[in-house]
């Protein structure tokens, strides 16, 4: 599952990561802050469906939809990606550019060095 998930689709997701397994008119109401016709949502589904992000079962007249991602692989997915295009996928690169270019709180500070620690435990 290497293909990129568009927001659009991420959307989609996020209505089956809350509650699975959903069909179409399920899924179009849950994101119906977005004003997407019913074809719309379809083929959002359609899209994720051939990119292996989702699939389905059939129950009787209805298609009903599961995701087969969770939201911490798409997350990973999402950070990965994110730090490649940017930041040559280097993290020390991210935080150098956030110190130049952001406020980071003492708290902020102190979360940070303890993310740190942890990752030297584990290492």
């Amino acid at each position: 599952m290497n293909n990129p998930i568009s927001k659009s689709e991420a959307k989609i997701l996020q209505a089956l990561w809350q509650k699975s397994p959903l069909d179409g008119k399920q899924i179009a109401a849950i994101i119906s802050t977005e004003s997407w016709s019913y074809v719309t949502v379809k083929t959002l589904i359609n899209r994720l469906l051939k990119k292996g992000y989702l699939s389905f079962t059939k129950d009787g007249r209805r298609y009903l939809y599961r995701a087969e991602i969770t939201k911490k692989q798409y997350l990973k997915n999402e950070n990965t990606q994110f730090l490649q295009r940017l930041y040559a996928g280097s993290i020390s690169n991210l935080m150098a550019s956030f110190s130049e270019h952001e406020k980071i709180s003492k708290d902020e500070l102190a979360e940070i060095k303890q993310i740190i620690e942890q990752m030297e435990k584990n290492s």
